[in-house]
């Protein structure tokens, strides 16, 4: 098999024609260059980590893989946020109004919500681990986050929606208010941050 990384031929491929480790030692390496795996062409289809398709691996196969940095994986999940964000306070706004018509909520609604908060705290995370911001509350609002998606998991359990509702209210409102105000500013330190690693080497 032949392997193109960015277009790039590497030399992956040439001593096994096992897919799955291929792919592990591509991912091994892009990692320790800070980087992922976008997508994957193999003979010019693209697959689907959940996907396996029937390749012939006996037969000469082309390899194309298209890489991402994580900045920019972080820059585009800051872009995406300010979106996600807005939804969530349109969504929140719905929740108000089915309570106070005294009308259900429904789980699949606040299973949604609970996924995209649960990827806004990967994201603090990923901020928080990785880029140095000149105020460092961050940290303080990634751990309060994390402490009422513990609540708010409580609540969903026990199908407690209103509650559910109430502590978005509380406190989630809040904090996502905030990052959304600071959104333009991360995106400017992280770059800036690249620039300055970029003049050291």
């Amino acid at each position: 098999m032949e392997v193109y990384i960015d277009n790039q031929k590497t030399n992956f491929g040439r001593r096994s024609n096992d897919l799955e480790k291929i792919l592990k030692a591509i991912s091994k390496k892009l990692e320790k260059h800070e980087k992922v795996i976008q997508n994957i062409y193999i003979n010019g289809s693209n697959i689907q980590d959940s996907i396996i398709l029937d390749i012939d691996m006996d037969s000469q196969n082309i390899m194309e893989v298209e890489t991402k940095s994580y900045t920019d994986l972080i820059l585009d999940s800051l872009t995406i946020s300010k979106e996600y964000i807005d939804t969530y306070f349109e969504v929140k706004e719905d929740f108000q109004q089915l309570i106070e018509n005294n009308e259900k909520i429904s789980g699949i609604e606040i299973e949604e919500t609970d996924s995209f908060l649960n990827w806004f705290s990967d994201l603090l995370f990923f901020l928080v681990e990785n880029y140095a911001f000149a105020f460092r509350s961050l940290q303080e609002t990634m751990q309060t986050f994390r402490e009422e998606l513990i609540t708010l998991d409580e609540l969903k359990e026990k199908k407690d929606y209103v509650a559910y509702v109430s502590t978005l209210d509380y406190c989630i409102t809040d904090i996502l208010e905030n990052f959304k105000t600071n959104i333009d500013y991360y995106y400017k330190s992280i770059l800036e941050e690249v620039e300055q690693k970029q003049i050291v080497f």
